[in-house]
């Protein structure tokens, strides 16, 4: 069978992603298999390969080399060169190298290919440490190549020293006072006439004859030596490659094997290559008679001209496809054809997904086999060809035959088509077929197992589309082809009649049937391009829905990180305030007052931007009102559980912020609130000793807390002294709106040392 589905071309394209020759030779050698696990196997190993590339570089193929003539001369005991036992060497750490590469890509199938590579380092370690990169042998690569080159090192200085004595002793007999390499001995370059007068072995003569190539008497001893030194070396240095090469033959089997792998690894993952560059998939081998190919397109046509078809057969063994001439038929042969075979080769295919049975063979008559030697006619080779098939198919054959019965007298032709396609049909194999005859089209509709399509082919402007339709027949469009190229239109209007006539009623039904069901599928076609037009639009609103909710969180998320900036900075600024006005001494009790309500009401102010904040368990907060650091106990829809000051308090979300946890201040007070205060409310506060301004911030937070907890009456201790304190306090609570009223403590209360204070509406709670 020749190459009419032209694989050898595919083979050609995976080979140019190969990285070493051996791997390229591996793909060109591939045939398909018709075995399961074979198949099977190559196409998991192909898959798992386009895996790892999507995610990883290239596999480390730098470097390796075919070294499998090399290692079968060092087998038979013969000598390797230094490129070749470098190439060894190489090999091995390769193998090291991919062996990493596949256990760190998480490979599976290809895990197996990576364990089975026999890496022996000492091999290349020891031929590492005799050659060097430039395939030269390293003057430490024995103790004797080392001291004979250190002899040579020492006569060659002994020549050049010896050499420009004499020159300079008979410059006037030299014609230059360089010297020059004859037969691998130092000489001078003599005058013709002085030969005579220079001791010495003469080597040859110039071309023109005015110089005489004489080796000086006093270098004749000084060049025998180095020649000596120089065969010595040799010697070493063939003993050397050959103990080397001994070594490369106890790895022989394990380095050519080493080879077979890395070439597969190589091939496979060229095919991998080749999928990414067709932007295709592996196919999978089913155990049901089902063909199926999503967007399949001819891997060998233009991809930017490529019409991308899906192609089915489920409840069908025989598809059976017409159309225009030209229009595509034999290219979905063909695609079909050449899909299931490169699957066979484990070769991706150019689709979005493929799923295809298991066959025994495939039978294929495509194309003009007429054959000169064998006097055929294109018809005796096609009939040649279908009787093989015939004789040879099975049910889990498949068979793929273009224009089947053509060649021949049209009723004959008709006649053997429809025979050949029902005997196919009763061998129960499947059939992918093209044909002209309209018999055969109404013959096969009979048929259950057969499933008609046809290639489109554009009326309008007279040019194939190359898109299958699926269950309808085509027509030849003969006519209306003829018309369009300039033919005679009484020559069409004749055809017309004549073709008329010989319609059956059948055929005519049929035509005014596929013309309906082309104009069902124009229309589902329009229908789908709206429908997906109309999913794009909403998937691209989304989006734009998507990016707007993004921007609007990250806006309120900047908002809300300023405002909460500005009310610490509020707060940091009225703490300077009220300690610049405590400093002073003179300040007035009132307009302390005045000044910490009006800073009071601008944190308030600004914390307002932060009004729609998301709390959780947990959150250090700030509650506004009381100006009080807390910690967030639990999250309810309507309040907050909230610790602060050594209370749990229910607040709305809004009397609360977010804030940084405040720091301890180490500062000694004299006077404090009760200790109590850390696990209730204090019935009573201390404020003596205290200065005016400081007593009255503790009394304020005191009192703030005391109606925070609903008390009704609370005791203020100030002492007696002067009475500026008390006169003070009472000054307060004169001003402050939650206080009812107050008076001197009696007895067992504190006396005049203290203040008894009823407070409005303590029993409401908060």
């Amino acid at each position: 069978m020749n190459d009419v589905l032209e694989l050898e071309r595919i083979k050609k394209k995976i080979a140019d992603h190969t990285q070493f020759s051996l791997g390229a030779s591996l793909v060109m050698d591939t045939v398909p298999s018709y075995e399961r696990l074979k198949i099977k196997t190559e196409l998991e190993r192909t898959a798992e390969a386009i895996e790892i590339l999507r995610k990883n570089e290239d596999p480390p193929f730098g470097g390796i080399y075919d070294i499998r003539e090399a290692v079968d001369v060092a087998m038979k005991d013969g000598s390797c060169n230094c490129r070749e036992l470098m190439q060894c060497a190489a090999l091995m750490r390769g193998c090291q190298n991919m062996r990493r590469y596949l256990h760190e890509s998480g490979a599976g199938v290809l895990d197996e290919l990576g364990d089975s590579l026999m890496i022996d380092l000492h091999l290349s370690e020891r031929i590492e440490s005799c050659i060097s990169s430039s395939y030269e042998l390293y003057d430490h690569a024995s103790v004797q190549l080392k001291s004979i080159r250190r002899s040579i090192a020492a006569v060659t200085g002994d020549i050049a020293a010896q050499t420009a004595r004499f020159i300079q002793a008979n410059a006037s007999k030299l014609t230059d006072t360089i010297t020059t390499m004859r037969n691998d001995r130092v000489c001078v370059l003599v005058k013709n006439s002085e030969k005579n007068s220079v001791r010495g072995f003469i080597h040859g003569e110039s071309a023109s004859g005015a110089t005489v190539y004489i080796e000086p008497e006093v270098l004749l001893q000084l060049n025998n030596r180095l020649q000596a030194l120089k065969s010595s070396e040799e010697e070493e240095m063939k003993r050397i490659l050959f103990e080397l090469s001994q070594q490369v033959k106890k790895c022989g089997d394990a380095l050519i094997a080493n080879c077979e792998t890395l070439a597969l690894l190589d091939c496979i993952f060229a095919k991998a290559r080749y999928a990414h560059e067709i932007q295709g998939c592996v196919a999978t081998l089913n155990d049901e008679r089902h063909i199926y190919m999503k967007n399949a397109r001819h891997p060998l046509i233009d991809p930017k001209k490529v019409v991308a078809n899906t192609y089915e057969m489920k409840d069908h063994s025989i598809l059976l496809i017409t159309g225009s001439n030209t229009g595509g038929k034999s290219v979905t042969l063909k695609t079909i054809g050449l899909f299931v075979l490169m699957s066979y080769c484990g070769f991706p295919v150019s689709a979005d997904e493929v799923t295809i049975p298991k066959f025994d063979d495939i039978f294929i008559d495509i194309g003009d086999e007429q054959s000169i030697e064998q006097s055929l006619s294109t018809f005796s080779a096609h009939i040649s060809k279908l009787a093989m098939i015939t004789h040879k198919v099975s049910e889990h054959s498949l068979v793929i035959l273009d224009e089947l019965g053509s060649g021949t007298d049209p009723k004959e032709g008709e006649a053997l088509a429809i025979a050949i396609l029902d005997d196919l049909r009763k061998k129960k194999c499947m059939v992918l077929a093209t044909t002209h005859y309209s018999k055969l089209k109404s013959a096969s509709g009979k048929w259950p197992e057969v499933l008609c399509s046809s290639v489109e082919f554009d009326m309008e402007k007279m040019r194939p589309t190359y898109r299958y339709i699926e269950g309808m027949s085509g027509q030849s469009n003969a006519l209306s082809i003829a018309a369009h190229f300039g033919l005679d239109p009484h020559i069409l209007e004749e055809a017309r009649q004549i073709k008329e006539v010989n319609e059956t009623e059948d055929e005519k039904l049929m035509v005014k049937l596929n013309e309906l069901v082309n104009e069902n599928l124009q229309m589902k076609e329009k229908l789908q391009h709206q429908s997906e037009a109309l999913k794009e639009r909403e998937a691209h609103l989304l989006e734009k829905e998507k990016k707007f909710e993004a921007r609007q969180e990250e806006m309120l998320t900047a908002a809300r990180q300023r405002a909460q900036e500005i009310v610490e900075e509020a707060k940091e600024k009225s703490d300077e305030i009220l300690s610049e006005m405590r400093s002073k001494a003179d300040a007035k009790v009132h307009e302390l007052l005045e000044i910490r309500s009006q800073l009071n009401d601008l944190v308030e102010e600004k914390e307002k931007a932060g009004s729609d904040e998301v709390f959780h368990i947990g959150d250090p907060v700030m509650i506004k009102r009381y100006n009080y650091y807390g910690e967030v106990l639990e999250v309810k829809p309507k309040y907050l559980l909230v610790y602060a000051n050594g209370m749990k308090m229910k607040l709305d979300p809004s009397d609360c912020t977010h804030t940084q946890k405040k720091k301890e201040k180490t500062k000694n007070k004299k006077a404090s609130v009760s200790s109590k205060t850390h696990a209730r409310a204090s019935m009573e506060c201390n404020v003596i000793g205290e200065r005016v301004v400081d007593a009255l911030s503790i009394v304020d937070k005191f009192l703030d807390t005391a109606i925070a907890h609903s008390l009704s009456t609370v005791r203020i201790i100030h002492g007696v002294g002067s009475g500026a304190l008390r006169t003070a306090i009472w000054e307060y609570l004169k001003k402050n709106k939650y206080v009812d009223s107050w008076r001197i403590g009696g007895e067992g209360e504190g006396g005049t040392g203290a203040t008894v204070v009823t407070l409005k509406g303590g029993h409401h709670g908060k």
